[in-house]
């Protein structure tokens, strides 16, 4: 499934801040900076966490940190808005819960009332796991709350399932922090989920939430096929380069129905092709004694330098210097 090229930009706009390769982070994974212009783009979740994933190893602990700082309500598109103009915080946070999937597909948050304390849990059940992502999108959500509410909010504690924080983690949150806990969450007394938001409009509210309803029903209601797709791609891989038709064919529908399903969820099939590609490449190389050549063909390249050049873009490494 995918994610709303929205939220790439904090992600670019730390590394500038930062002073990161963000040119050859991008091209890493597949991206390219007039991507980030096409405000309704969507790339595959997995090239999302990909750079979230270079960008932090080279950004450091506190890299999170820096993205939620960058993050504003344009950010999160038409779903950004309509938090802020939602009356109070459970509000805001309701909404936030429902119209998650305009962002990423696989992002789930939760609003759970706990009797003493209310929890806002976050969960995106996709690999691999980024700490940094978390202290990102749990930072944003407290400062957010402070700044909606003219700095009333303040949590009771804020969970992290890493074991890992940082002092300027525990900075920007301002709030106690557990940390190897069972979930990513910011906890809060149920009183405080009444504080009403200075952005509140309800004239404002009532458009915004039609038009982010239809856009809801819009989206694909078959979170399989890209699995499927993905599967079936592997399986061809050996034969050579997969084709859309052969691929749809063996799904059992049409190459226009499968090229226009995955454009529905923001996809190409050029694009997955890549994606698997790169996957297995990162995965067959952690071997013991494969070879380079034997790489290549096994991923269907047509001799060893065309998956060398692919391996550049998405590494900006060479395959034989990996390690």
């Amino acid at each position: 499934m995918s994610t709303a090229t929205l939220l790439l930009r904090a992600i670019t706009t730390a590394c500038d801040r930062r002073g990161l390769p963000t040119g050859a982070l991008l091209a890493s994974v597949g991206l390219t900076p007039e991507l980030l212009t096409d405000r309704d783009a969507r790339v595959p979740t997995q090239t999302y966490l990909a750079l979230f994933t270079e960008a932090a190893e080279l950004g450091g602990p506190d890299f999170g940190v820096d993205v939620g700082r960058a993050l504003d309500a344009a950010c999160f598109g038409l779903a950004g808005f309509l938090v802020a103009s939602s009356a109070n915080l459970r509000d805001a946070f309701t909404r936030f819960s429902r119209y998650t999937r305009l962002i990423c597909d696989e992002l789930e948050v939760t609003v759970e009332d706990r009797g003493e304390h209310v929890a806002v849990v976050y969960a995106l059940p996709v690999p691999p796991r980024v700490p940094a992502l978390f202290h990102m999108a749990l930072g944003h959500l407290v400062k957010s709350s402070r700044v909606g509410t003219n700095d009333r909010f303040r949590p009771h504690c804020v969970r992290f399932r890493d074991a890992r924080g940082s002092e300027a983690l525990a900075l920007a949150l301002d709030a106690p922090v557990e940390l190897g806990a069972d979930e990513d969450a910011v906890v809060c007394d149920p009183a405080s989920l009444g504080l009403p938001l200075k952005g509140a409009n309800t004239p404002l509210l009532e458009v915004l939430e039609k038009h982010a309803d239809l856009l809801l029903d819009a989206r694909p209601d078959a979170p399989e096929l890209l699995p499927q797709c993905r599967s079936l791609i592997r399986t061809m891989l050996p034969d050579g380069e997969p084709s859309l038709e052969l691929a749809a064919k063996r799904m059992g529908i049409g190459a226009r129905t499968l090229q226009r399903r995955l454009r529905d969820i923001g996809l190409t099939f050029r694009g997955v092709v890549d994606d698997v590609r790169r996957e297995s490449a990162l995965r067959e190389l952690k071997a013991p004694n494969v070879s380079v050549a034997e790489v290549a063909f096994s991923l269907g390249f047509s001799d060893p330098s065309a998956f060398h050049h692919a391996f550049k873009r998405w590494t900006g490494k060479s395959p034989r210097g990996r390690s």
